[in-house]
């Protein structure tokens, strides 16, 4: 959901459950803590400024506890009631929640829970092991929409109860769903957070007398958001992380903590983390006859079922163990499929593995990855060379063409995180697993991805070597070959050539402040060795005004004051207004010299970029397009634009049809061509290829010498040679090409935006 809007205390209700006591079950069912739980939730929400009025307090105390929480109840100034039957909890909901107006609701549960028919239930309490009296969160949950007619446009629930399947809990009654009434739904944000995934329990510190994820939860919102205006996704980021630590210095998960997101009109659920889907009855009955017909002996299959139960958080699967409840757990627990196979494939048990993996390959359980080579693959995201938001989207376009919706937002820090979040959007992309081709299975899209990333960043042969060997084990796992996975890196070490190309170039940066009243161009000049980072060119002439001729001589000398090689020849990028683009023309820019003439587009490769706009929201805008452009700049499509677009709003509508595409090649004469230009500036165009002297339109084969849909990092020798030719023969080369090539992950130079004039124009963009 968006990040919860700031509310009145006064706006905010709650109720609040917490259930230690069954009276009609059997002693063990007893759940000391939940009521202190509780109370904690509900002083929280208290001490933040609602009233106790507003704060619905549900508790079933034990009576060893009674006593206390009254005591502490009283001290901070809360009413609370006692509940015993499903009725009294459901007239909370149902009548007293009817009439109540606010703008804020918040639900917290403690208490016993399951995992039924493929969906969460709670126990009310007054049931019992006959009589498994509960409620369906969902039907809750959607309930709960219609109370956006009364201002309660954002809800956010909190469950800690297991989620342990229903199987576990013998067979002597089904439970009993008590339904809601079913209302017309409403535009309401949720925001769910249950203690543990499907098929997991929901831990209980009997000695602290507090359940683990309330204990980790209250802790946070006390320190974090004692204003009630948590961050939500922090919240869950924080919480998972804490259960993540204690699982592995434990030796395995047992719980897991989930989230669900919804923005409801027509119950479609927004977004949600880790949230099994419903499980295929006909697929249940084909994992149950794999395994029964695999493993004769049962006893070997409990084997394999408690190491996928310790490994993927189905903790009570072994104590409880059926081959039925062991098909459930492979199809919807997230990784359990892939784990089962990852350990049957190590201990040599290929004529069951293999079958799996056809059915896996049809019915997509979560995760194509195992327990263990997904811990194997964050340990090794944890050493990864630091990498932009640009450099991840462009690799995944690669691996994923034609678009797929996976998508890492600009702007945001790429750590461990954030890959692993990508990683995990990347192995639903196709179908989960693989796909066959011709007879040839192949690799799905994480495994191109990670082998991509390899190819990117060579520069640490170590860690590249290790990724690589983690994508053999796993393509190996999935019965990818090896010619497959060969052809598959081939292709990406050519692609990451390219990619790269002179992205690590040493470069000298020109800032190009044109002076029309004297014919003179003022020239800051900046070198970077190659390591991205700019220092400013000592030299007297350097930020005074220039004829182009001493600009040509400053420029040349920057460029031999760079410690390089000749095969690291530097790249000259000229930074001009995008009003001045058209207008200077320095690709003719000469110096007569005393021996040798210079003629600085013939002597050194030159792109043009463009200053950052004076409108910073404009600005702002132009750079989010830029980045999401420049990660497709591999693709080698192009937008061209003819004299027939400066017609209306045609050449916008040319530039806005695909955002994919970032390559632009201007076809229209000199006085449109300007216009062409500056608007794909603002649309965030990265390359754009011109004629600066073409005084009408040109012919479509105008630009073909210079394969504007070529190899992008060879596009600025490709015009350089290009006009050393136009001096050796100028009649026969007729193409005088300008070249805007802004890549925005290297740096500009940390000085005052160079634009004044065009901020007017910019406003009617």
């Amino acid at each position: 959901m968006a990040e919860l809007n700031r509310v009145d205390p006064n706006d905010i209700h709650a109720v609040v459950v917490g259930l230690e006591y069954y009276p009609q079950a059997p002693r063990g069912w007893s759940l000391r803590g939940a009521g202190e739980d509780a109370l904690r939730f509900a002083r929280w929400l208290h001490q933040g400024g609602v009233p106790p009025q507003n704060i619905r307090f549900l508790l079933s105390p034990l009576e060893e506890s009674q006593a206390s929480l009254v005591a502490a109840a009283t001290e901070a100034g809360l009413g609370y009631r006692t509940v015993t039957s499903a009725g009294e909890v459901r007239d909370v909901f149902i009548r007293e929640l009817k009439d109540t107006t606010g703008k804020l609701l918040y639900v917290y549960w403690g208490g016993h829970g399951v995992l039924g028919e493929d969906s969460r239930l709670l126990f009310y309490p007054d049931a019992s092991a006959e009589d498994k009296l509960c409620l369906r969160v969902e039907e809750l949950r959607v309930f709960l929409t219609q109370m956006a007619s009364r201002g309660f446009s954002q809800q956010v629930l909190f469950f800690d109860a297991c989620a342990t399947f229903v199987e576990e809990h013998g067979a002597e009654s089904a439970p009993v769903v008590m339904p809601f009434p079913n209302p017309g739904r409403e535009t309401v944000q949720q925001f769910l957070l249950h203690a543990s995934l499907d098929g997991q329990a929901a831990e209980q510190d009997d000695l602290a007398g507090s359940g683990a994820f309330s204990t980790m939860l209250l802790e946070w919102l006390e320190q974090r958001a004692a204003d009630l205006h948590p961050d939500l996704s922090a919240l869950h980021n924080d919480i998972r992380k804490h259960f993540e630590e204690q699982q592995r210095a434990a030796g395995g998960p047992e719980q897991t903590p989930v989230t669900c997101r919804y923005l409801t009109l027509d119950g479609t659920q927004d977004d949600t983390e880790t949230y099994a889907a419903p499980v295929d009855h006909t697929a249940r009955l084909e994992v149950r006859g794999i395994l029964e017909s695999a493993f004769p002996n049962e006893g070997r299959l409990k084997v394999y079922a408690a190491q996928v139960a310790r490994a993927c958080g189905a903790a009570r699967l072994a104590a409880s163990y059926s081959t039925e409840v062991f098909a459930k757990v492979l199809l919807d627990t997230p990784r359990a499929m892939a784990t089962l196979i990852d350990v049957l494939s190590a201990d040599g048990e290929s004529k069951t593995s293999e079958p799996l993996l056809a059915l896996a390959l049809t019915h997509t359980p979560p995760g194509l990855l195992s327990v263990g080579e997904y811990a194997d693959l964050r340990e090794l995201l944890t050493q990864a060379p630091a990498m932009s938001p640009a450099m991840v989207n462009a690799i995944t376009q690669h691996v994923l063409p034609g678009g797929s919706g996976v998508h890492m937002e600009t702007g945001s820090t790429v750590g461990e995180a954030q890959l692993l979040a990508h990683i995990e959007n990347l192995e639903q992309h196709p179908g989960g697993y693989s796909h066959t081709d011709h007879g040839r299975r192949t690799a799905p899209a994480v495994i191109r991805f990670t082998q991509n990333l390899a190819a990117v960043f060579d520069q640490d042969p170590e860690w590249c070597q290790q990724l690589g060997a983690w994508g053999q084990r796993v393509a190996e796992r999935l019965g990818v070959d090896t010619e497959t996975l060969n052809e598959l890196r081939e292709t990406a070490n050519a692609w990451a050539h390219a990619f790269k190309g002179s992205s690590n170039t040493p470069r000298v940066v020109v800032q190009l402040y044109p002076e029309p009243a004297t014919e003179t161009f003022t020239c800051v000049v900046w070198t970077d060795q190659g390591t991205g980072e700019l220092a400013r060119y000592s030299h007297e002439d350097n930020g005074v005004p220039l004829a182009p001729a001493q600009a040509v001589r400053l420029i040349q000398r920057a460029t031999r004051s760079l410690s390089v090689s000749d095969t690291e020849a530097p790249v000259v990028e000229i930074v001009l207004d995008a009003g001045d683009m058209r207008a200077v023309p320095v690709y003719t820019w000469a110096d007569a010299g005393h021996v040798v003439p210079l003629l600085l587009a013939v002597r050194r490769r030159i792109t043009l970029r463009c200053a950052p706009l004076a409108s910073i929201e404009h600005e702002e805008d132009r750079r989010t397009r830029l980045e999401r452009r420049w990660s497709r700049r591999a693709d080698g499509r192009a937008v061209y634009l003819d004299q027939g677009h400066a017609q209306g709003m045609s050449a916008y509508g040319a530039l806005e049809d695909d955002h994919d595409v970032a390559r632009v090649v201007v076809r229209a004469g000199c006085h449109d061509s300007a216009q062409m230009i500056q608007l794909a500036l603002y649309l965030g165009y990265p390359v754009i290829l011109w004629d600066h002297d073409a005084p009408q339109a040109v012919a479509d084969s105008h630009f073909v010498p210079l394969d504007p849909e070529g190899t992008l990092p060879e596009l600025p020798e490709r015009v350089r040679r290009y006009w050393a030719k136009v001096c050796a023969d100028p009649a026969r080369h007729s193409v005088r090409p300008a070249l805007l090539l802004d890549n925005p992950e290297r740096k500009l130079p940390p000085v005052p935006s160079m634009t004044r004039q065009f901020a007017s124009d910019e406003a009617s963009i």
